[in-house]
């Protein structure tokens, strides 16, 4: 049977993708889900189907792919199943977004405002406060950001795979099904991840790293294959090395750990804080010496540095590659 790989940075949305295609595709093909941190350099065979998360992973994971592979970059949808809460709210509401990135609340913003459009949405960043005439945050599956204090909140869940990318990754099976059907399945894969998030099963069970069937069998891959993590990717290590050219990987690493730290947190933190921080990390940088750190990380995609009041942020290539380093060097 053909193989069906997931592929994400993060083992929560991760677990929650891997639930919702084996409700889809569970009785057509093998399914194997994995973190990035995780790969094998054998997990991918000839004519696999992958699926990415998203898009920055095509580089990293790129020299363990073979060509003849499809790959798929899944894109997101708010799951309609668990937004009830929204269907019962007076019209006109004054909506805040809030996500893990400021990319992703406009992405969710984007997908609320065409579903119900009878209100209205604003994205939240950390830079911004709360204006007082916000009716309601809503959150997708990410309650622990929110503001505490708060109670006007709703969760509507993690977002899901959308329905244009279950027909692509149907294009490459030999599925006897109709397409109605296969929207049935969807359906019904909307209602299976959210009971699971209700009850926070997707937190408790893990998928990845594992093969699934649609009777729920799975079995882990060879203990003898060579762990991702004892092998950079080329692009990882291009960047390694560029940042090593100038002789402060582990200053670096710093940095990105202090703006890993306020993407959780939904912060981006201008060089005054970043110095602070980094001293009490026992490292001290002038202001030249701390740009010029700054400068490579940006030229590399690994943060984006915003003029003015926006500060610097962590950005969903820096997250991966500051995880994936971390991951290997444990």
């Amino acid at each position: 049977m053909r193989k069906l790989h997931i592929i994400a940075s993060q083992k929560a949305y991760l677990n929650t993708i891997s639930f919702q295609l084996l409700e889809i595709f569970g009785d057509s093909i093998a399914l194997s889900s994995t973190t990035v941190q995780d790969m094998t350099k054998d997990l991918v065979v000839e004519n696999d189907i992958v699926v990415l998360s998203k898009e920055v992973l095509i580089g990293i994971t790129r020299p363990f792919i073979p060509k003849s592979c499809p790959v798929i970059l899944a894109k997101r949808e708010v799951n309609i199943v668990a937004t009830k809460k929204l269907l019962s709210l007076p019209k006109k509401q004054q909506i805040l977004i809030i996500n893990d990135t400021s990319e992703h609340a406009e992405e969710t913003v984007n997908s609320l405002r065409n579903i119900f459009f009878e209100h209205e949405y604003s994205a939240y960043n950390s830079i911004s406060s709360i204006e007082p005439t916000t009716d309601w945050l809503v959150t997708p599956g990410e309650i622990e950001l929110v503001p505490k204090g708060f109670t006007n909140v709703i969760d509507i869940g993690p977002r899901i795979v959308d329905f244009n990318t279950i027909l692509e990754i149907s294009s490459y099976l030999d599925m006897n099904i109709s397409q109605t059907s296969l929207m049935n399945r969807f359906f019904k894969s909307q209602l299976v991840v959210a009971e699971k998030y209700k009850n926070k099963q997707y937190l408790t069970t893990s998928l990845d790293h594992k093969e699934h069937s649609y009777e729920r069998e799975h079995t882990t891959h060879n203990d003898g294959e060579t762990q991702v993590k004892d092998r950079f990717s080329k692009d990882i290590s291009l960047m390694v090395k560029k940042i090593e050219v100038h002789g402060f990987l582990d200053e670096s690493l710093a940095i990105l750990r202090i703006y890993r730290s306020g993407k959780k947190e939904l912060k981006s933190f201008g060089r005054t804080k970043v110095k602070s921080r980094l001293l009490d990390m026992g490292i001290t940088l002038t202001d030249q010496q701390l740009r010029l750190r700054l400068e490579v990380l940006n030229e590399l995609g690994l943060v984006n540095v915003h003029k003015g009041r926006g500060g610097t942020k962590l950005s969903d290539k820096g997250e991966v590659f500051f995880d994936f380093h971390q991951s290997t060097h444990e």
